[in-house]
């Protein structure tokens, strides 16, 4: 071996030796969290073991944090700015918010309230007018306008639409509803929604009385009012209007 080739030998190796190192240190640190963060996560883990959540669950949820921790923190950002307080985290991996369409799903029965009373509320509103201003159309239509057929065509027409668009929304477990069935059933349920209304125009006398236009105009009012606090309150997205 010459010289020259024995002066080159440990230069190859320093220097593979550094190149080694430089390529061995960003898997180091992509796989250990920053001392903030590790301690974040210790918190974490202290906190959710308070909880009834079960193990699985637990290291399920600690595992995803940590993956995304690692993943961001790269960039400069904190468990704290990700997943707020640790007790804030807790909160929302113990009690998870449910989307707008979960809630309404869980809320059938609310959701055909408030349809039933936004059908209501407009039947009262144009017959309170008619009645107002004292149309021949207000005394021919003696059986639909009074109080019993407004109430009865609207809550059947609530729990209708409610379950319409229960149908028509998109399925968890992902098929879809051809266009010609959804038509089909919406056509169908008008269809079903004129019948109830015919029917009960033909009631007459004790059993449906009409009531003075200005009653009328004053429960539309009420029912508005109702309806904004039911919808501010249940979180209701599904309805006509």
């Amino acid at each position: 071996m010459s010289e020259s080739e024995t002066s080159k030998t440990p230069r190859n190796a320093a220097a593979g030796a550094k190149q080694a190192k430089a390529a061995e240190r960003p898997v180091h640190e992509a796989t250990e969290l920053t001392k903030r963060n590790a301690e974040y996560m210790r918190q974490m883990r202290k906190s959710l073991d308070a909880t009834a959540l079960s193990g699985e669950k637990k290291t399920a949820v600690l595992n995803e944090m940590t993956s995304t921790l690692l993943a961001e923190q790269g960039r400069g950002t904190t468990a704290r700015q990700l997943y707020g307080t640790v007790q804030e985290r807790t909160e929302e991996i113990v009690n998870p918010k449910k989307t707008p369409v979960e809630r309404q799903k869980a809320n059938y029965w609310v959701t055909a309230l408030d349809n039933g009373l936004m059908l209501f509320m407009i039947f009262c509103l144009m017959y309170g007018i008619m009645g107002f201003i004292g149309t021949n159309a207000t005394k021919n239509s003696a059986g639909a306008n009074g109080i019993t057929a407004i109430l009865i065509t609207s809550a059947i027409g609530g729990l209708g639409v409610a379950k319409l668009f229960e149908y028509l929304m998109p399925a968890k477990d992902g098929k879809k509803v051809s266009l010609w069935k959804k038509i089909a059933w919406s056509v169908l349920a008008i269809i079903v929604w004129m019948l109830v209304f015919t029917t009960m125009s033909m009631i007459q006398g004790p059993l449906n009385p009409v009531l003075p236009g200005i009653a009328y105009l004053i429960i539309a009012v009420v029912v508005f009012f109702a309806r904004m606090w039911l919808k501010r309150r249940f979180n209701i997205t599904t309805s006509m209007f």
